[in-house]
């Protein structure tokens, strides 16, 4: 197995025999859901404007209107919930199947008894999973704006690319906490405890979070005190209602900096994944 010194284009051309038709399934149900989610939410907008003449008239009446919008709730949950679950799975599968699961099975005893180093293995391990989420997401981004754009009559593109942007940073941190746990354990079961319990528990927070958000707590559909799980996941740094003000006159940067901190886990887990690997002794 011929190697550079960084990168095994063998084994990288491995990962990707392993995982192409998964990450092709996944591709496509995000793009299925991102289909459903988005003729709902047109359905339901149009039902509501529908309705706009008879509830000014009840307002002039004196009859209270309700204000929620289950439009809105159902794109929030797009985002924070739906889409978290097939990438999730994802990088879970992928992530423990390329370190932890190799080493447990023995492959990785035939992988380094060829002429690549261990740094090279790390390294090559580390650039899969950067990139196969990015496609994943990236093919799902493209549905979505192109649903937008024929369905919704939304041809503002540029919130969508930003949102699914945030997701594709959110992904890659958990993928790297999932990496180090695969370069911690020996063993897959302990690194999916690891790196799996970790996300899982992320995707329920968030779950939970979702009804302490701002927007749904305002519609009075929302509990303020659920707020509190936003601050116990890493998708709580994903804002997508500073995301939604991108292109206006009033731009809330905050999604920045939030997305720079999930960045910043990656980027040490990651390292930390990659320099425990080399350094430590595996039971070949």
């Amino acid at each position: 197995m011929k190697t550079t010194k960084l990168f095994s284009r063998p084994l990288f051309a491995l990962d990707i025999r392993t995982f192409w038709f998964f990450a092709l399934a996944v591709a496509l149900i995000m793009s299925m859901m991102s289909c459903v989610v988005t003729i709902a939410v047109d359905a339901i907008q149009a039902d509501i404007a529908g309705s706009v003449d008879a509830a000014e008239k009840m307002g002039r009446m004196g009859i209270q209107v309700s204000q929620t919008d289950p439009s809105v709730i159902l794109d929030t949950m797009y985002y924070r919930v739906i889409l978290l679950i097939p990438i999730f799975l994802l990088v879970v599968a992928a992530v423990n199947s390329v370190v932890a699961s190799q080493v447990d099975d023995g492959s990785m005893a035939y992988i380094l008894s060829a002429p690549v180093e261990r740094r090279a293995v790390a390294f090559t391990h580390m650039v899969f999973l950067i990139l196969l989420p990015l496609a994943v997401v990236g093919i799902a981004c493209g549905v979505k704006c192109g649903l937008d754009s024929q369905i919704g009559g939304d041809s503002d593109a540029v919130v969508t690319v930003v949102k699914f942007a945030g997701i594709y940073v959110l992904a890659e941190a958990a993928a790297a906490i999932c990496y180090l746990g695969s370069c911690l354990f020996d063993h897959n079961g302990r690194a999916l405890v690891f790196g799996g319990g970790i996300t899982v528990w992320c995707f329920i927070a968030s779950l939970l979070g979702v009804f302490g958000s701002d927007k749904l707590v305002d519609m009075g559909v929302g509990i303020e005190q659920l707020d509190i799980f936003n601050r116990m996941t890493l998708v709580g740094l994903l804002d997508i209602t500073a995301m939604e003000t991108v292109g206006s006159n009033a731009v809330n940067y905050d999604f920045a900096w939030k997305l720079g901190i999930l960045a910043g886990i990656a980027a040490v887990a990651y390292g930390a994944g990659a320099l425990r690997f080399g350094r430590k002794d595996l039971p070949l």
